[in-house]
């Protein structure tokens, strides 16, 4: 076979391979999440067998309940808060509008938002509510399906791993698995990492809420430690709610809210990140954001949530695949001395 014809296929073989990655984009951002929930199932499981006899499956068993309770836990105080919320500002809706709108200027703010809300067509109104409804069957089918793979990924990842492995040349396996690994264990740490940082804002927000006197301080708490998930995005998208919130409670609470948040982040982001990345990785500022507002382009919301892990995961790779086994370079990774140490 003559050079350009190699080439030509090639060529055609990349290009057949892009568009089936990106055909397929879905089905991959779904395994991340997978081998996401697998990781953190494994990281309980692994501390379970330490501390008891027991084995897979019954630690992963485990873990997966400590979850389930801790989910359970939120959502039922959060959606408690938010009920009483919400039957609150409804009793106090007018009172609130006439004084929200006393402080930013519209006086009429109230006519406004009836004449809004009277304007709704009906069957619009009972089209988004279908559209609403087939959109949470789709999430909570996607959920059901990142769960039971997770379950199934962290009860034998060897199996999966070996399988993965098979897919690559024989001369390359050692190092694809090598590289399986160590970036497993990058995320491993920041997830970790990331546990403790949003443990950190979740309490410190609830109790500063708190303090300041704010309603639902608890369920506000809760919604700032989550949104740290994702950094720079979340803190902010987090602040929203409670600055919305403290306009309507008057005096200077809604400076009081900034500065807490404001406040939080300079301390999460200086004190606790720093001391947390130590053993985790460290991402640059400027590669977390091109990588949220990336793949939120491509993937919509839940891209953002997976953006920067899915960032960690390439970051790690092209660390060990390229500079290291490669270029034959030395380059710290998490976890790890040397070059030949993974």
């Amino acid at each position: 076979m003559s050079p350009p014809v190699r080439a030509a296929l090639l060529v055609a073989g990349l290009v057949t391979a892009g568009l089936l990655v990106w055909q397929l984009s879905g089905v991959l951002l779904l395994a991340f999440a997978s081998a996401l929930l697998a990781i953190i199932l494994r990281s309980f499981a692994g501390l379970f067998e330490k501390l008891t006899p027991l084995r897979p499956p019954w630690t992963v068993a485990l873990a997966g309940l400590l979850i389930l309770a801790g989910a359970g836990t939120f959502l039922t105080v959060l959606g408690t808060q938010i009920y009483a919320q919400v039957t609150s500002l409804a009793a106090n809706l007018p009172d609130t509008l006439d004084d929200l709108g006393t402080r930013i200027g519209i006086d009429d703010l109230r006519d406004h938002v009836t004449d809004q809300i009277e304007a709704i067509d009906a069957n619009g109104l009972a089209g988004s509510l279908a559209g609403y409804t087939f959109g949470a069957f789709d999430m909570a089918t996607t959920l059901l399906v990142v769960v039971v793979s997770g379950v199934y990924l962290a009860m034998s990842p060897s199996t999966y791993l070996k399988g993965a492995v098979q897919l690559f040349p024989s001369i390359a396996r050692e190092r694809v698995e090598r590289a399986i690994n160590v970036s497993g264990g990058a995320l491993q740490r920041w997830l970790l990492g990331q546990l403790i940082s949003m443990t950190f804002v979740g309490v410190v927000t609830t109790l500063g809420l708190y303090l300041i006197g704010m309603p639902s301080a608890l369920a506000l708490g809760l919604l700032a430690g989550l949104a740290e998930f994702v950094p720079l995005v979340g803190p902010i998208a987090a602040s929203v709610p409670a600055i919305l919130l403290a306009l309507a409670q008057g005096d200077n609470t809604v400076i009081w809210v900034i500065l807490l948040f404001l406040g939080i982040q300079q301390i999460d982001g200086n004190i606790v990140v720093p001391l947390v990345q130590k053993r985790a990785v460290k991402l640059p500022p400027a590669l977390m954001l091109f990588s949220i507002l990336s793949a939120g382009a491509l993937f919509g919301i839940p891209g953002v949530i997976l953006a920067v892990p899915m960032a960690v995961l390439v970051y790690v790779l092209v660390k060990q695949l390229y500079i290291r086994d490669t270029l034959q370079e030395e380059t710290p990774i998490p976890g790890q001395s040397g070059k030949h140490d993974a």
